[in-house]
């Protein structure tokens, strides 16, 4: 399997602190990845967030077992029961993504981070639904969701209070970049500037805005090679890897 990822990155102006932080593990030829924004309402959910991605992609890199979804989610148990005297009043929103060899990637979601993919069109096809009021029981158009207001109360998420069970998907991976962003990018740009943003075009806005991310992951050919594309710079990812691997 052949991979090249990358993370796309800009603060807001809501919060002193970026709260997108996102979190990569490789062992040998699997990945996870993880993205998750902290809610603006806790005052620590920036450094919650940061810490979750840290502790998965940490247990990933030094286990050995198969990954499934039950572990996974085990895990994310085990994260949340770590975390919930340190963080009382905070939580994030998040996708954990599993990829190995041929399979599918194995999707985990749970709040307003969602998962899509950018088409040879240049337009994003968006694959999973978030959490919100505005959607509690059909699905919606994303371009609606990102105009309703109530899409900012969410039904799910990775709270400290109390531990809720993850959506679970799957999705093929192929030449179509797979994205995974945060609100601030599907929810606050527009079209052209998604598509500007994920080639490193950031430009300046004037007005307040959300932090943004997005996570991009292509898989190309045959091989077993992982390129981590410009990761080295980005203070709200964390990389962790086993002894043999190169970047």
């Amino acid at each position: 399997m052949t991979l090249q990822i990358q993370w796309h990155y800009r603060q807001g102006t809501r919060t002193a602190d970026n709260r997108d932080h996102a979190g990569i593990g490789i062992r040998g030829d699997a990945v996870l990845a993880i993205v998750l924004d902290g809610s603006t309402s806790g005052s620590a959910s920036g450094d919650f967030a940061r810490e979750i991605a840290r502790r998965m992609v940490d247990w990933f890199v030094a286990g050995a077992e198969a990954v499934t979804a039950d572990t996974l989610i085990a895990q994310l148990r085990v994260t949340h029961a770590a975390l919930t005297m340190v963080f009382r009043t905070d939580s994030a929103s998040y996708v954990l993504v599993y990829l190995e060899a041929t399979r599918p990637a194995l999707v985990l979601h749970s709040g307003d981070c969602l998962v899509g993919r950018c088409e040879e069109n240049g337009r994003i096809a968006w694959l999973t639904q978030p959490h919100t009021l505005a959607n509690p029981l059909l699905p919606m158009a994303i371009e609606s969701l990102a105009k309703d207001p109530t899409r900012h109360l969410l039904t799910r998420s990775f709270r400290s209070k109390r531990f809720i069970t993850p959506d679970l998907n799957s999705f093929e991976l192929d030449n179509r970049p797979l994205l995974v962003a945060t609100d601030g990018f599907w929810a606050e740009l527009k079209e052209n500037q998604q598509v500007a943003f994920i080639e490193g075009l950031v430009g300046t806005v004037d007005q307040e805005r959300d932090d943004c991310g997005v996570l991009s992951i292509l898989r190309g050919g045959s091989g077993s090679e992982i390129e981590l594309i410009d990761t080295e710079a980005a203070p709200n990812l964390y990389v962790a890897h086993g002894p043999n691997f190169r970047r």
